[in-house]
């Protein structure tokens, strides 16, 4: 894993070797804590609390779950490309919760 930090759009997330990705892959997903500029911790405290996302929250949430589906390691019959595209139709906290509730039937826990 590397320790160097990798910009995704407006987010910066910068590795922690003290809580890497569990499985082995080229490149492992950044989880939601490691991300340096503050704006996804606060889209996340906006989801954990149900209330309503703003639209800029909402798509720090949406590019944090692309990139964490993108790279996480996945069960055989998981839809990774089915998910990625229903990601985009992902418009409330309700939204996704549900949508995470799918995620983890494939063995991906991003939150």
């Amino acid at each position: 894993m590397s320790s160097d930090p990798e910009a995704i759009g407006d987010l910066l997330f910068q590795p922690n070797p003290d809580y890497p990705y569990p499985f082995p892959v080229e490149t492992p997903p950044h989880f939601w804590m490691t991300e340096q500029t503050g704006k996804l911790s606060e889209a996340m405290d906006e989801y954990f609390a149900g209330q309503k996302l703003t639209p800029e929250n909402l798509s720090f949430i949406k590019l944090y779950l692309q990139q964490f589906i993108e790279r996480a390691v996945m069960t055989g019959d998981a839809p990774r490309a089915k998910l990625l595209d229903r990601l985009k139709k992902l418009r409330t906290t309700s939204d996704i919760e549900n949508y995470a509730d799918e995620l983890a039937e494939y063995g991906i826990e991003p939150f």
